[in-house]
């Protein structure tokens, strides 16, 4: 019988990761509000990049579920990938910060969005840890990403203190705590495979940067939720400058190292972190030196997620998004989509 090749559609190759885009507008969006209110710059910047950010989850999500609708067992590979699972708590943050951009428009559709981020956050991050538990692990596995399902419940303070929710206090708190020593925990772990076992991929070293984001969120969640800027927020704070001098290099890999990957986005959310982190902590810091840090990180941000942005729609547009590296079935290798499946007999 002749053999037919088979041309995989789009939706095939759309990893979840791709959410990791909407975590980083949404988050320079936040950034450009910062500098609004810091050096006066114009509110369109923030508008503008809202507007796209929130634009691009709608279509993202929409587009996801049809591949979920008409490729489950590709949706269910990725799910029950020891790696690429962690990569489905980038929805769940979307969830959690795109409330943001909602709240000068409507405070109850905010609410409701973040409310159902919150539960999901909370059910996804325990069922990640409880699978991590019952089972052994390999340690190659104790890649960066591991921190998205559980430390993403950090996330949850950064828009939540500011809803008319009751309780809300008390709610974040609780996320809080959980993702501060999940923190710990997790980085300890990552930090002993990096010493212990071979070193990442080439294609891999960007998501060190992810490492930055648990400290970048604990340190805005600590302010967000005490008002203070005291010894345990400066502790935060410089521990997470320190983790971004040592990561922070692995940006001009991104250019360089290997051609483009969609999982590289997941090192724009941390940057943006880091770069809210750097304009609270210059806010309370009379200092002419801390206002060139979040005026550096804000520059660094924009031109990172301006190269991701421009990257992935030219692939998609070109037809090239679908040439990526197989989805990995093995932590050391590239977590995306197949590029080709066998002949069809």
């Amino acid at each position: 019988m002749q053999e037919t090749s088979h041309e995989p559609a789009f939706l095939e190759f759309l990893p979840v990761s791709l959410f990791g885009a909407i975590m980083g507008l949404t988050g320079l969006s936040f950034s450009w509000e910062w500098a609004g209110a810091a050096w006066g710059v114009p509110t369109y910047i923030k508008d503008t990049i809202a507007a796209v950010a929130f634009l691009s989850f709608v279509a993202l999500t929409a587009t996801y579920l049809i591949k979920w609708i008409k490729y489950p067992a590709l949706v269910k590979k990725e799910f029950q990938h020891p790696v690429s699972v962690s990569f489905f708590a980038t929805f769940i943050i979307s969830l959690l910060l795109i409330p943001g951009l909602l709240l000068p428009y409507s405070v109850t559709a905010a609410t409701i969005m973040w409310s159902i981020g919150a539960i999901l956050m909370f059910v996804f991050s325990g069922f990640v840890l409880r699978k991590w538990l019952d089972h052994p692990q390999d340690p190659a596995n104790a890649m960066p990403a591991w921190v998205i399902p559980i430390v993403g419940t950090l996330d949850v303070p950064l828009v939540g203190f500011r809803l008319p929710v009751t309780g809300i206090h008390q709610i974040c708190l609780a996320f809080f705590a959980i993702g501060v020593v999940f923190s710990l925990i997790l980085l300890t772990i990552i930090i002993s495979r990096l010493l212990f076992q071979p070193p990442l991929p080439e294609a891999l070293q960007p998501t060190l940067l992810i490492l930055v984001a648990p400290f970048a969120l604990a340190f805005s969640g600590y302010q967000s939720l005490t008002g203070l800027q005291d010894l345990t927020a400066s502790v935060f704070f410089y521990f997470d400058l320190f983790l971004f001098l040592i990561f922070g290099s692995k940006i001009f890999l991104l250019a360089v190292c290997c051609p483009f990957r969609v999982t590289w986005w997941a090192v724009s959310f941390p940057l943006v972190a880091f770069t809210i982190a750097t304009f609270r902590y210059a806010a309370h810091i009379h200092s002419t030196a801390f206002q060139f840090i979040p005026a550096a990180m804000l520059v660094i941000s924009t031109l990172v997620i301006l190269y991701l942005f421009s990257q992935t729609i030219f692939k998609i547009a070109t037809g090239r998004f679908t040439l990526q590296a197989p989805m990995a079935e093995k932590s050391t290798q590239l977590l995306e989509p197949a590029t080709k499946q066998p002949p069809t007999r």
